[in-house]
């Protein structure tokens, strides 16, 4: 079967071959494509946005082809780059990860020109139209509408991040509106999805993760008490602002209490720094110095797959304080590894956490709620034991990779049974 992909980050198969930097994002598709190509039946054509001119690598059944693509402009041409790649390559099946930007759209245009509409299939990830009604929850319109130095310069406030995701979401709805074949995985995405094109096919198929969060388990005796791991923090949805009100709350009770998260520190220490500042960025540093929590708030910067591991092995509680998720990667590493999970209850989390048995649930906007999940943990050693090892339980079944590469194939074999009708 020759497959051709299409896909946001640069995958680490293709680093290897290009000699370059693989992307932080996106390291779940590894064992998919390792999987896929350990069948020697099977051929490879992965689809890759960089920067620069259209380039390609190749080793064996494995083709990487880049093509460049801004966040926010639809490049007719991309759609006519695909075109030609598909009339020559005549891929059996073309999966499009991803609707998030609107590379995707110029995949099924460029399919459909190609009279191959019935064999792409598009994996739902995030969906930035829905995304952006959620953008700014919890945050005061001040907040919202401020100016740092650099969102000036950048046009980027957290007012305009949301309009960007709002554009990129009118891509997205006309490639799903476009799509014949849609994967999903919640009954979230499933919902949102009906609503914008209910005559697609909808193939359910769970996702596999990094290779590293396999390995290991959480062990209460390892872990540094009264210490919490947010995954990463840097935008508004994934709700910091609202973990630092819960902190907080939390401080009281428990002095010792440290959040730790990626990504920059937004306590500038000089003028440059601020300068380079975002006002979301701005305001997080503040309610760090309001409430009180300079000792309590450690950011880690970049880390990688296994830096990651280690936090969630060594944190209390892992916790996803997000305004809307499908279904987080970032739950189900922790989950996998045992890590006992606080989450807010929006979009897909309930699919993947079911309340008090592998998990605790919250309102988004109730941090004080959330303090109370968290202090449960910190204070129930019996909870968070039946917690851990049923999460750990329930992630190594949805997430196992040969489950949902047997599924993958069940749905590209049935593309190409489709193919095979276009054909006669």
């Amino acid at each position: 079967m020759k497959i051709l992909w299409a896909v946001e980050p640069v995958i680490p198969q293709i680093a290897e071959l290009t000699g370059g930097k693989p992307s932080i994002a996106g390291g779940w598709l590894v064992s998919v494509c390792n999987g896929l190509l350990t069948n020697e039946a099977n051929s490879l054509i992965v689809c890759y946005r960089a920067a620069g001119e259209h380039a390609s690598v190749t080793k064996e059944r494995f083709t990487g082809w880049s093509f460049e693509q801004g966040p926010l402009r639809y490049s007719p041409e991309n759609e006519r780059f695909f075109a030609n790649l598909l009339r020559k390559e005549k891929p059996d099946v073309i999966h499009i990860w991803g609707t998030e930007y609107p590379f995707s759209l110029a995949m099924l245009n460029a399919a459909e020109q190609e009279n191959m509409l019935d064999r792409v299939v598009v994996s739902i990830q995030g969906l930035t139209s829905v995304y952006a009604q959620h953008f700014t929850a919890g945050l005061s319109g001040r907040v919202v509408n401020g100016y740092t130095f650099r969102d000036f310069l950048r046009g980027d406030n957290i007012r305009q991040q949301q309009k960007k995701f709002a554009l990129r979401g009118t891509y997205e709805i006309a490639a799903l509106k476009k799509a014949r074949h849609i994967i999903g995985r919640t009954g979230w995405d499933r919902a949102c999805v009906r609503q914008i094109n209910p005559d697609a096919t909808y193939h359910f198929c769970n996702e596999t993760l990094r290779p590293a969060f396999y390995e290991d388990t959480w062990r209460f005796d390892r872990c540094e008490q009264h210490s919490i791991f947010v995954s990463q923090g840097n935008y508004p949805i994934k709700g910091l602002h609202q973990a630092l009100e819960a902190l907080a709350i939390l401080k009281s009770d428990f002095p010792d209490v440290k959040l730790y998260t990626t990504g920059a520190d937004p306590r500038a220490k000089g003028l440059a720094e601020k300068l380079r500042r975002s006002s979301y960025a701005r305001y997080l540093a503040k309610q760090i110095r309001i409430l009180g929590l300079d000792e309590n708030v450690v950011f880690l910067g970049g880390l990688s797959a296994n830096d990651m591991k280690e936090r969630y092995l060594g944190a209390h509680v892992a916790l996803n304080p997000s305004s809307i998720e499908n279904s987080s990667n970032a739950i189900g590493e922790a989950m996998l590894l045992g890590t006992p999970v606080v989450a807010s209850y929006v979009g897909g989390t309930p699919d993947i956490v079911t309340d008090r048995k592998e998990g605790l649930l919250y309102p988004f906007d109730a941090p004080y709620l959330l303090a109370e999940a968290v202090r449960n943990i910190f204070e129930d050693g019996l909870l968070t034991s039946r917690l851990s090892m049923r999460a750990r339980q329930t992630a190594r079944l949805r997430h196992d990779a040969k489950t949902n590469l047997s599924r993958l194939d069940e749905i590209y074999t049935l593309l190409t049974q489709q193919k095979d009708t276009e054909q006669e």
